[in-house]
């Protein structure tokens, strides 16, 4: 009778290949599903400030510029910014917008942020101008 090692360790060579196979494809599913979040905003969310002379939101994730939008409104819904929103050519995760001179009142940012990935997010806030 020949005994052989060989069977068992090709069996275990071949699970500890195929868990570290899934556990990499894993974190690629995680990244494919990764949308650019928000991680500074000024002004920040609730902020109470002087009148800016921009809204700027820095995301964690590169932004696809053509897709990606910022407007500011007043408090009866019109919008104060008249231009486009633009991303910094640099880092591609810094969106901003120029403002005019804002009087006092409560304003809203809506923003739409697309991925380089293609994946989109949207979200807003306010912030009041004292």
């Amino acid at each position: 009778m020949h005994n052989s090692s060989f069977p068992c360790s090709a069996v275990r060579g071949f699970f500890r290949l195929s868990a570290v196979v899934g556990a990499l494809c894993l974190g690629c599913i995680g990244q494919a599903w990764a949308h650019a979040q928000p991680e500074t905003q000024s002004p920040g969310a609730g902020a109470v400030v002087n009148a800016p002379q921009e809204v700027r939101i820095t995301y964690d994730e590169a932004l696809e510029p053509a897709f990606c939008s910022l407007i500011v409104r007043d408090a009866r819904g019109k919008q104060v910014n008249s231009a486009k929103a633009e991303v910094d050519p640099i880092t591609h995760q810094t969106m901003h917008v120029a403002l005019p001179a804002l009087p006092p009142g409560v304003y809203q940012v809506k923003w739409v942020a697309v991925a380089d990935d293609g994946h989109r997010t949207q979200g807003s806030y306010k912030f009041t101008v004292k």
